[in-house]
């Protein structure tokens, strides 16, 4: 005799059914994109730029009809920023617990590094501002880059030392991690190529706050200017150390002095740093001052270089979808090279390596403002 189940389990077994059919169509009513990015640790207010800048580009997409005629949606995972072990299981959580269809970050050169064995069999694609010249220079065909990368910061900034300062005695200053070692070595070649050798190269480790024995060394070598490739913090700290201890030198480097960060503080001892950078809000192009005036009225704060990177990146993103026609990886991939975009961060145009941006703004602190003093093109 066949036993029938109560009218009350068909109907729980009814709905449970539809919920299931109902999933895939729900899953695929919007574009999933993930980010790796700092949410807590030493590197977290970056971090806040970072999803405030993708916030911004991903309301402007969704309001002009999103990805694909869906809503684009973005998931964040936090990866502590400059921390290899971090970035990797923020990776594996957006691909195999999110199940993201492109992928935003890793930002730090380290973490970049530490990922792409993950995504660069063509499981995703990902866009990043990390700008370590091995990003996408390892063989990984799934990365893009939107922001010039260390050599040619590096190149800039020494021709600018050169021809514009018209000072050769140089030291370096860097923090020993892929990013500053790199970065140093970029700038030792740039050096070497215009037959000038530094008067002395100094490391230190992440977050340190004495810098005095390195700065005294330096200045005993005879350094007039010293460059600086590391973090925010430590370069404001060091650009205070060098006029408390009255030493002679003026500063120059990485990105990182141009920044925020940096430029509270350092105070007064940051007037006259110098350094390559690909945004500052002062920049009087009106992509530029559209973009900071947006950004400031959504977040009552002033943009900055993370928060128009990924804003950028996110554009990029959505309109090589677009072009695509899919979200398959190796179709998105290939679609970057025919992305048409001007951005707040330049004009791109995406190389085979994945390099988009090929030009950086040299800028000099007065009264506390960075202030554009020329743009180098390659």
């Amino acid at each position: 005799m066949t036993r029938l189940a109560p009218a009350g389990t068909l109907a729980l077994a009814a709905l449970a059914t539809a919920a299931a059919l109902a999933m895939p169509a729900a899953a695929s009513a919007q574009v999933v994109v993930g980010a790796s990015l700092p949410l807590t640790g030493p590197r977290a207010l970056l971090g806040r730029y970072w999803k405030q800048g993708v916030d911004q580009a991903l309301a402007e997409i969704n309001a002009a009809g999103g990805v694909l005629g869906k809503p684009m949606q973005v998931v964040y995972e936090d990866d502590l920023g400059d921390n290899p072990n971090g970035a990797t299981n923020a990776v594996n959580r957006l691909m195999k617990v999110h199940k993201v269809q492109a992928m935003l970050g890793p930002h730090w050169s380290v973490a970049q590094m530490a990922t792409q064995k993950q995504y660069c069999d063509g499981s995703i694609v990902s866009v990043t501002g990390a700008s370590g010249v091995p990003v996408t220079a390892a063989g990984c065909k799934y990365v893009v880059r939107i922001r010039a990368n260390d050599s040619l910061q590096g190149q800039a900034l020494v021709t600018y030392a050169l021809t514009h300062l018209k000072i050769d005695k140089i030291g370096i200053i860097h923090v020993n991690d892929d990013f500053g070692k790199g970065g140093a070595d970029r700038v030792v070649k740039a050096l070497e190529a215009a037959g000038i050798k530094p008067v002395g190269v100094e490391g230190h480790n992440p977050e340190d706050k004495d810098f005095s024995a390195q700065l005294g060394r330096l200045n005993n070598a005879g350094a007039r200017l010293v460059l600086l490739w590391t973090h925010d913090q430590e370069s404001a700290l060091i650009v205070r150390q060098g006029k408390q201890m009255g030493l002679p030198m003026r500063f120059a480097g990485s990105t990182s002095l141009s920044q925020p960060i940096f430029l509270k503080l350092a105070g007064e001892a940051g007037e006259g740093a110098i350094s390559p950078t690909d945004y500052v809000a002062s920049n009087p192009d009106p992509l530029v001052q559209r973009f900071a005036k947006k950004y400031g009225a959504a977040y009552k704060t002033e943009s900055e270089l993370y928060a128009a990177t990924y804003y950028d990146a996110t554009q990029m993103l959505a309109k090589a979808i677009n072009l695509a026609g899919s979200t398959d990886p190796q179709k998105v991939r290939d679609a970057f090279a025919r992305v048409q975009y001007t951005g707040v961060l330049g004009s791109y145009r995406c190389e085979a390596n994945g390099d988009c941006n090929h030009q950086v703004h040299m800028v000099e602190i007065a009264k506390g403002e960075p202030v554009v003093k020329s743009t180098v093109k390659f």
